[in-house]
């Protein structure tokens, strides 16, 4: 089977969940025999086509100088570009992920008459805070590509599928629920020299949503309580400026360090060192690094928000906290600071879940049985 998967960007120029997710199926579909073309927005300072573990990857379109920030004029010119990608290659199949992939490649896919799938990872709740940029513009957008008539849409949890039909009237039959994975193996190969002491960590875009600011406003009154506290804020967006305007407002340089450009390996040592992973996100179809943060063997807190409450049983492997409540957040952030039993307890349990339930072979399977029972669709 040829496959086309359009995507923003990819891995490893930019370390996503929907691209960490497109990676891992792209490269066991390669190792099962399949050709996969991924097509993608050019970053500045990497070149047109390289080739990862046998995946074909194009950076076509304008060139990104900072993702995942773009202008609108950086929308358009890629939107015609994956259009102009899709009528002048033949695939069997197209899984386009939301936004800025997904017309085009629905309308090339359509002329072209290719079976086209559609991965919707999550969907808004209302409100600016849910969008990175030009919330109105793209609330507007998201209706209307949800809206779409794909052979189907996959996405990864429940919570959205029952958005999709709820809000956006999705026939039930056409969405398919496919979770998020995580590399065991892979993530028990990397090896800490040390673990640290009262240590948070957060990974993310640094966007409106994940409120990364509660995370910072809590460290304020935590500090008070546990001096040598310290946050970890790993990733990058357009929040970063305020962030640290309010981390020195608060006085907590010394307390909250903002990373960058950690490549994976680097990522999950940083998750291994750390305590515990908070994610005070508004939005989530998923929240992989809950996932992944679990496979490192430790406890995480949650906004209960999307598909988070279908990753972290409360109690259970980590907690979860009504969104916006930043009293019980600290409340259940203290709570693991300050009992390891505890923290350890939850961790274990975390990653025996992960084990069981998100394994990426499984996943990689699912859906190329969506992609084979799409050509069955009549436009």
């Amino acid at each position: 089977m040829k496959i086309c998967i359009v995507s923003d960007f990819f891995v490893p120029h930019y370390q996503g969940g929907g691209e960490r997710r497109y990676y891992e199926i792209a490269k066991r579909m390669v190792k099962n025999g399949h050709s996969v073309d991924v097509i993608c927005m050019k970053i500045s300072g990497v070149v047109d086509f390289e080739e990862i573990e046998g995946i074909n990857i194009h950076h076509i379109g304008p060139e990104i100088k900072k993702p995942p920030e773009r202008k609108s004029s950086d929308f358009i010119k890629f939107i015609c570009s994956v259009f102009k990608w899709i009528l002048t290659h033949s695939y069997d199949v197209i899984d386009a992920q939301t936004y800025a992939p997904l017309f085009p490649s629905f309308i090339g896919a359509k002329i072209k008459k290719t079976p086209i799938i559609a991965t919707i990872h999550d969907v808004s709740t209302g409100g600016d805070d849910q969008w990175i940029q030009s919330s109105k513009t793209a609330a507007i957008v998201e209706k209307i590509l949800a809206r779409m008539p794909y052979n189907k849409i996959i996405t990864v949890s429940n919570e959205t599928k029952n958005s999709l039909i709820e809000y956006y009237r999705v026939k039930e039959d056409r969405v398919c629920v496919v979770y998020n994975g995580v590399d065991i193996k892979l993530i028990d190969s990397v090896q800490i020299d040390e673990k640290y002491k009262n240590t948070i960590i957060f990974v993310g875009r640094l966007a409106p949503h994940k409120h990364v600011n509660h995370l910072i406003k809590i460290m304020k009154s935590l500090k008070k309580e546990i001096a040598d506290v310290k946050l970890l804020i790993v990733g990058t967006g357009v929040e970063k400026d305020n962030l640290t305007v309010l981390t020195k407002n608060y006085g907590l340089q010394d307390n909250v360090k903002f990373l960058e450009n950690l490549d994976y390996i680097e990522l999950i040592t940083e998750m291994k060192k750390s305590n515990m992973l908070v994610l005070p996100s508004t939005r989530e179809g998923f929240g992989m690094v809950l996932a992944e943060a679990n496979a490192c063997k430790i406890p995480v807190v949650a906004y209960a928000s999307g598909g988070v409450v279908e990753v972290v049983k409360n109690g259970i492997n980590g907690f979860l906290v009504e969104p916006e409540d930043l009293n019980s957040l600290e409340k259940h952030v203290k709570l693991l600071l300050n009992n390891d039993f505890e923290s350890l307890k939850l961790g274990k349990n975390g990653y025996n879940i992960v084990k069981s339930n998100f394994n990426w072979d499984n996943i990689t399977k699912d859906i190329l049985n969506i992609y084979t029972d799409s050509g069955d669709f009549e436009w």
